[in-house]
C-alpha cells in the first residue's frame, strides 16, 4: 500500500510565504557567480508576487510607501499619539519641460483643499498653504535637474496638535474637573481624596480622548499625502513622456479621497 495521502498537500499563507522565502535563498546559493548585492529587486518580488496572485500594482504602491517618512519620533509624538510631521519623497526619472511646472501647479490647485501659492526659484517649484486656523500646513517641493524630477510634500500639525490637547485636556480637564471636584468633594462630600481623585481623572480621560482624536486625524492625513503624492507623479511622468504638460492639466484623473 503507497504511503502518499489520498489528496494532495495544501498550503496556508503563512506557509506558502515560508517556502518562496526558503526557495530564493536556495536560489540565491545556486546562483553563479553569486550576487554581492543583498536583498531583492522590485522585478525579483513582482515576480513572486505574481507566483501568490498578488496584483503588481499593489506591490508597486506598498513599496512607494516605504518613501514615507514620520520626522522626529521622539516623546511628543509618543505623547501625542501619533507624529507631528509627515513627509512623502518620491524621485521620477527624467526632468520635466517647463509646461510641467505649470500642469503641477493646476493639478495642486484642483487636489490642495486650503488654495496654496506657488513659487518658482530655477527649476524647483515651492507650494505652501494653510488652514484658515494656521492648524495644518502643506508644503509641496517638485526638483526638476540632473536628469531627474523629485517631488516631496511635508504636513505639519504641531498647531493641531497644541490647539487639541490644550483646549481638551486643559480645557475640560482643569476646567471641568476643578470646578466640579473642589465644591462637590470639599462642600457635598467632606472629602479631600475626591477633591484631587475626581479632577486627575477628568484630565486623564481628556487626555485619552484627545490622543485617539489626533491619531486618528493623523492617519487620514497620511492616506491624504499618500494619493496627493501619487496623482502629483502621474502629472510628472506624463510631462516628462510626453514633452508636454498632460491634457486637461490633470483634470482628467480621478482626485484623491480628499480629506477635510
Amino acid at each position: 500500500m503507497s504511503d502518499l495521502p489520498s489528496s494532495p498537500r495544501r498550503y496556508d499563507e503563512a506557509e506558502v510565504g515560508r517556502i518562496l522565502k526558503r526557495a530564493t535563498e536556495i536560489q540565491e546559493t545556486h546562483r553563479a557567480p553569486r550576487s554581492t548585492r543583498a536583498g531583492m529587486s522590485l522585478e525579483e518580488l513582482e515576480e513572486i508576487a505574481r507566483e501568490v496572485g498578488i496584483d503588481t500594482a499593489h506591490l508597486r504602491r506598498a513599496a512607494r510607501e516605504l518613501d514615507v517618512r514620520t520626522p522626529g519620533g521622539g516623546p511628543v509624538e509618543d505623547l501625542v499619539g501619533g507624529p507631528l510631521s509627515l513627509v512623502r519623497e518620491r524621485t521620477v526619472a527624467g526632468e520635466m519641460p517647463e509646461e510641467g511646472f505649470e500642469a503641477v501647479v493646476m493639478e495642486l490647485q484642483r487636489l490642495d483643499e486650503t488654495h496654496g501659492q506657488p513659487s518658482m526659484l530655477g527649476r524647483t517649484l515651492t507650494w505652501r498653504s494653510e488652514t484658515p486656523t494656521k492648524t495644518r500646513t502643506l508644503q509641496v517641493v517638485v526638483s526638476s535637474r540632473n536628469g531627474k524630477t523629485e517631488i516631496r510634500t511635508e504636513e505639519r500639525l504641531h498647531q493641531f496638535a497644541s490647539g487639541l490637547f490644550g483646549g481638551t485636556v486643559a480645557g475640560a480637564g482643569l476646567g471641568v474637573g476643578l470646578g466640579v471636584g473642589l465644591p462637590v468633594g470639599i462642600e457635598v462630600l467632606s472629602s479631600v481624596l475626591f477633591s484631587v481623585a475626581f479632577p486627575l481623572g477628568i484630565m486623564s480621560l481628556s487626555y485619552l480622548v484627545a490622543r485617539g482624536i489626533y491619531r486618528q486625524v493623523a492617519q487620514r492625513r497620511v492616506r491624504y499625502l499618500e494619493d496627493l503624492m501619487d496623482a502629483l507623479t502621474v502629472v510628472v511622468e506624463d510631462s516628462i513622456r510626453r514633452g508636454l504638460p498632460p491634457s486637461g492639466s490633470g483634470h482628467d484623473l480621478p482626485p484623491p479621497h480628499l480629506i477635510p
